[in-house]
């Protein structure tokens, strides 16, 4: 009977109703979302905030994500504004889930530094930390331009700054500083505010006053007032500093009017308590406690977050009901025109059994489709991992056979003139000139023998890597090429005061004596740099150099055992690296960082002493 009612239904009235609820749905996802953004510019964070809430309930999966983030974010900045860390959190994920889905490099990046930024500003300094870095390894890995690469290692330096970790917060400031090509001075004001801000906190007040001047001159041309009520406050302790007070007192004046404009419940409360404390070191109680006590009304309303929620958010249903009601009267009104109801709820049912059925073979068209996938995954990984273990094997053939090739070549040679001399000295006439004659080129050999047994052992495993550790390994390494007066290596070394673990020290050296060796043999560079840098949670190896560049991707496809012998040793360490090369153009730099972590420090763990590579 159904089939038969499905048949005579009128097309064009299926049509209709399918056309007017998709223009329905259409008009309202529109209407939220150009709502939003009008409440955002106008700075009404509140509504702004639940027609946000009201986009996101007329969002499906044909919403185009960009949008979607876009809202998202307009509802974690509208909430971070009103002092709600948890809805601006919670709001600023779900913009990363639809940043993730447009498959924007640039907009994933911006997500992950608001997400950074907001645990920075309710100073959850690790997570933001976490975040920040874990958006900056995406970013670069998928080609994000600078600017939104310049956002994310802001949001990992103002944690490091507030974490009390002064110099890895400068590391990641003058990061941005060096990226190519540089953005607009325009898009990274924040950098030289938070520079200044930064050097203010290490006490370089004079370095941290023309990065200040800079971002306030920057952030008026936009009418920025959140930075420039940042830079003001921290000008205006650099001049206490300095004690130069009334210019302080100014400052701080300032930094509160355009707090008020920004209209930043987070920046009003910061600013109050930075005058509370210039106040107070200047023996003007009376207005220190007035400051202090806006500070703490403003904390205070901040951290009482569970018992305005409620209220506002009954407020804000209400609102919706109210707002939905009217909606749905309206598409109600519009499917009554269009079509029969009886007709409405029949092709409902079917196209819901329709779209259950579909779901069905899709979800088992998707199961399928990862577990070939896994599959082709697990064999690559096995060829890989073959690979490895051949390029492995090769390679400690190929060091048996130079092992056994330097013996015969150098030793072999120097038995055999040591035997003639023996042999001179037993059939010589008998004369003391002869015979000291023999004696010294016997000596003579015996040294060169003993040169040799060092390089040797130089080559299977330096004495100065083992007992000295690896900054010192390198150094010697470098200083062996330069005495051929065909290349200069210079090694810098920084925060590297204590030994790391063998696994991680051999694995070091011989990648740096693998990389400089190829690019000896293939680049013919005239200068090498290698620099070692120890920061908080990470070592960073760097080795520059002038030689001829080439094109990186060849390396995942090259036939020799080289870089293959590289790839497996810093895996072993779970290091990421990066190459940086041109073809056409001077230069390569290799770049690697390895997790403090990692590495191995124990005061027991020593050096075993063995005759081969690890």
């Amino acid at each position: 009977m159904l089939i038969w009612i499905l048949f005579f239904l009128p097309v064009s009235t299926m049509q209709a109703f399918t056309l007017a609820a998709m223009e329905a749905k259409c008009d309202s996802i529109n209407y939220w979302f150009e709502e939003t953004e009008r409440l955002w510019a106008a700075r009404e964070f509140e509504s702004c905030k639940q027609a946000a809430k009201n986009y996101f309930q007329c969002a499906n999966q044909d919403t185009k994500p960009e949008k979607a983030a876009l809202i998202a974010r307009r509802a974690s900045r509208s909430a971070l504004n009103l002092g709600r860390f948890e809805e601006a959190l919670r709001n600023a994920l779900l913009g990363l889930q639809w940043a993730e889905k447009s498959k924007d490099p640039n907009l994933l990046a911006f997500q992950y530094a608001d997400i950074a930024v907001i645990y920075h500003d309710f100073e959850e300094f690790e997570n933001g930390t976490r975040y920040g870095k874990e958006g900056l390894f995406k970013a670069q890995a998928s080609d994000a331009d600078t600017r939104h690469q310049a956002y994310i290692l802001n949001s990992i330096a103002i944690n490091f700054d507030d974490w009390g970790k002064p110099d890895s917060a400068l590391h990641y400031h003058y990061k941005v500083l060096k990226l190519n090509p540089l953005p607009d001075s325009l898009d990274i004001q924040f950098t030289f505010n938070n520079i200044g801000n930064t050097l203010l906190k290490t006490h370089r007040l004079k370095e941290a006053e023309p990065f200040l001047w800079t971002s306030i001159r920057l952030a008026k041309k936009q009418d920025n007032y959140y930075n420039q009520s940042s830079s003001f406050t921290n000008l205006g302790q650099v001049y206490q500093q300095l004690g130069k007070h009334e210019d302080a007192s100014r400052f701080f004046d300032s930094a509160l009017v355009y707090a008020k404009l920004a209209n930043s419940i987070e920046k009003l409360r910061d600013t109050y308590l930075d005058r509370s404390n210039f106040h107070k070191a200047l023996g003007q109680y009376e207005l220190a406690l007035e400051n202090q006590g806006m500070y703490q009304q403003l904390r205070d309303s901040i951290y009482q977050i569970d018992r305005l929620r409620m209220f506002s958010e009954l407020e804000a249903q209400y609102q919706g009901k109210i707002k939905d009601q009217q909606i749905m009267e309206q598409e109600q009104e519009i499917i009554i025109q269009k079509a029969n109801f009886n007709k409405i709820v029949l092709i409902s049912s079917i196209l819901l059994l329709t779209i259950i059925f579909l779901t069905i073979i899709h979800f088992l068209n998707q199961n399928r489709f990862k577990k070939q996938q896994l599959l082709l995954q697990k064999e690559k990984e096995i060829e890989i991992k073959e690979a490895y273990i051949h390029a492995a094997l090769e390679s400690q053939e190929s060091e048996r056979k130079r092992f056994a090739q330097d013996l015969h070549d150098g030793f072999g040679q120097l038995i055999s003139a040591l035997r003639l001399n023996i042999s001179r000295l037993q059939h010589s006439s008998g004369q003391l000139e002869s015979r000291m004659e023999v004696v010294e080129k016997s000596e003579g050999i015996l040294a060169e023998m003993h040169k040799e047994i060092r390089n040797i052992a130089f080559n299977l495993m330096p004495a100065t890597l083992i007992q000295f550790g690896l900054k010192e390994g390198i150094r010697e390494f470098a200083q062996r090429l330069n005495q051929s007066g065909k290349i200069s290596i210079e090694v810098s070394v920084f925060g590297m005061e204590e030994r790391f673990g063998e696994l991680q020290e051999i694995s070091l050296y011989r990648v740096v004596q693998e990389w400089v060796n190829n690019t000896i043999k293939y680049a013919s560079p005239q200068k090498i740099s290698i620099q070692l840098t120890r920061h908080e949670d990470e070592l960073s190896l760097i080795i520059e150099d002038d030689g001829k560049g080439f094109d990186p991707s060849i390396l995942e496809n090259a036939s020799g055992n080289g870089w293959r012998n590289i790839q497996s040793r810093l895996q072993r360490i779970n290091a990421r690296w990066e190459v940086d090369s041109t073809i056409g153009r001077r230069g390569t730099t290799f770049i690697v960082d390895i997790p403090i972590k990692e590495f191995e420090t124990e005061a027991g763990h020593r050096f075993l002493s063995t005759t081969g590579r690890p």
